[in-house]
């Protein structure tokens, strides 16, 4: 189904919810078992989920990545008997449903933890990138191995589509290879360099004390779906044990110049683009500094990052979860507003956790975004410790965003933990879903569908630059404003930034979503990055898939 199909099937099922009240509760429907995702789910640990639409037919279709380092018993459970079954590929069949393929070569057994579907080489469809990390593990007949050491397989993968969305292995001529050791998490997906090619930042952790290397790497795309190590060119840290280590984070322009910034939780260290690519680090006292220390001498980590305007005031304010221990006491989130920048162009950012209203979590908050899930207007914050996932921005007080307590997911049964939680509008109504990928096989993975009553006005912006390198927008910034009111800031309704990779063993589509409960008709502003061209649009109506195709400038 093609999405001006798709658009009139949004707009009738809107109808049908019209004359409900507005801002009402946050609630989740679980459809993992309508979308046909509970069997082929078992056996997986899963722990990365990422969406992209792989063949092009306007829906998302969805990866997850799985550990399979354990004893067959304990993928055993729940009915299968057949052991850790590998990482996967389902595509979205437009009716709420998901079709598992069976003959993808991303279907590898290794310790996936990152994930993202971006147009690597520019010609108009997705590719993918997966990050593992290398371990040891007795080699499973006529499945892909992930271990380097042991087998020759590589650690991260590159997956080429053909256009017609089959996904071909191309690791061996990308460099994305890094041998062993390589511990990788996040695969964050930005363009750094302002080239039009999109590069990546293959990171890497520094938790297991004895076998992580903590040297992530920038991997400049060099064309042809091949890239090459900068990180030291770059001006980051480099070498065993001695480069950035870290557990998921952001990319994007936090300081409003244009160019995306980098930023890795655990270690909590922020470096600023200096649009020559090169990028210098910014010093912050985020967090005790014992908790940014490797695993060596430190068992509490902070964990996942993103950035977004919770205060509506068109800049990027900032949002950090955590990964401490288990039996500690002092979970907490950590929220950061964006006072501008010092005389040096570097963000000012000011700790407004306890200001806010949310409260310590119970539990670790490994995933983190923020993003409109009630589509009111103003951007929430979306953790995946399981049942209290979304904490509901009320409005701005005293010039600081305020929060309630977590809405509760309302599932039924236990649950292990969701190390991701990748939001999507999978079914196209207007309303982010979310994707849990469960750790503990005595539960199974979710698929949560938002159904919040009210929340039938929105837009989602999505760049189809035909004409342009990094088609997609990534890093982009986009701004909707009042109808004849563009530039405006009195007049701004929402700022985002696309990303397909921010928070933690996560990947997105390259779209901006925004809640639209007052405005039946907006003008859109999309800047892309690194000083790149400005795209408009005016007075365009609410209540679609809106597809920028870079005609008007």
């Amino acid at each position: 189904m093609r999405l001006s199909a798709l658009k009139v099937l949004v707009i009738t099922g809107l109808l049908f919810i019209a004359f409900l009240p507005s801002y009402s509760q946050i609630q989740f429907e679980d459809v993992t078992q309508k979308a046909g995702l509970i069997e082929p789910l078992k056996g997986m640990m899963g722990h990365c989920a990422a969406w992209g639409d792989v063949n092009g037919d306007g829906f998302p279709d969805l990866f997850v990545g799985t550990f399979t380092h354990k004893p067959d018993s304990t993928y055993n459970v729940r009915g299968h008997m057949s052991g850790p079954e590998p990482d996967k590929l389902f595509i979205n069949q437009g009716d709420g449903t998901f079709k598992e393929v069976l003959d993808s070569p991303v279907r590898v057994q290794g310790k996936c933890s990152g994930a993202a579907f971006a147009d690597f080489d520019n010609d108009g469809d997705l590719d993918l990138v997966v990050s593992h990390q290398s371990h040891e593990s007795e080699e499973r007949p006529g499945v892909k191995h992930s271990n380097e050491r042991i087998s020759g397989h590589p650690n991260n993968f590159l997956f080429e589509n053909d256009g017609k969305g089959n996904l071909k292995d191309v690791t061996y001529t990308s460099g994305l290879d890094f041998g062993w050791p390589f511990l990788g998490r996040n695969t964050f997906v930005f363009d750094y360099n302002g080239d039009g090619l999109l590069d990546i930042f293959m990171q890497e952790d520094w938790v297991l004390g004895d076998i992580s290397a903590g040297n992530s790497r920038l991997m400049k795309n060099m064309g042809n779906l091949q890239f090459k190590d900068v990180t030291e060119e770059a001006g980051f840290p480099h070498g065993f044990r001695q480069g950035l280590y870290g557990l998921g984070g952001f990319v994007g322009d936090i300081n409003g110049d244009k160019w995306p910034d980098v930023f890795f939780a655990h270690s909590c260290r922020m470096f600023i683009n200096n649009k020559n690519g090169t990028f210098h680090e910014k010093e912050y006292n985020m967090v005790d500094k014992k908790f940014t220390r490797p695993a060596t001498v430190n068992p509490h980590w902070t964990c996942s990052a993103d950035i977004g305007d919770l205060d509506n005031d068109g800049d990027m304010d900032m949002a950090m979860g955590d990964h401490f221990s288990w039996d500690t006491t002092f979970h907490r989130m950590y929220v950061y507003l964006n006072e501008g920048n010092d005389q040096n162009g570097d963000p000012i950012l000011r700790d407004i956790t306890i200001e806010t209203g949310i409260p310590n979590p119970d539990q670790k908050t490994f995933h983190l975004q923020i993003q409109d899930m009630d589509n009111d207007g103003r951007m929430d914050i979306i953790t995946s410790r399981c049942n209290g996932i979304v904490y509901k921005n009320k409005g701005v007080k005293k010039g600081i965003p305020q929060f309630d307590k977590p809405v509760n997911t309302g599932i039924k049964g236990g649950i292990g933990y969701w190390a991701g939680g990748a939001l999507c509008d999978y079914d196209r109504d207007g309303r982010l879903d979310f994707m849990g990928p469960e750790w503990e096989q005595a539960f199974p993975s979710v698929l949560l569908r938002n159904v919040t009553p009210g929340a039938e006005n929105y837009i989602n912006i999505k760049p189809e630059l035909e004409n342009s390198a990094n088609r997609n927008g990534i890093g982009a910034k986009v701004e909707i404003y009042k109808a004849g009111q563009m530039g405006n800031k009195k007049s701004l309704l929402g700022t985002s930034i696309i990303s397909v990779s921010n928070g933690y063993s996560c990947g997105y589509e390259a779209i901006a979503h925004f809640g639209l409960p007052n405005n039946k008709i907006v003008d859109i502003r999309v800047t892309m990055p690194c000083d790149g061209l400005v795209y408009k649009a005016t007075s365009v109506d609410r209540n679609q898939f809106f597809i920028l195709k870079g005609t008007e400038k």
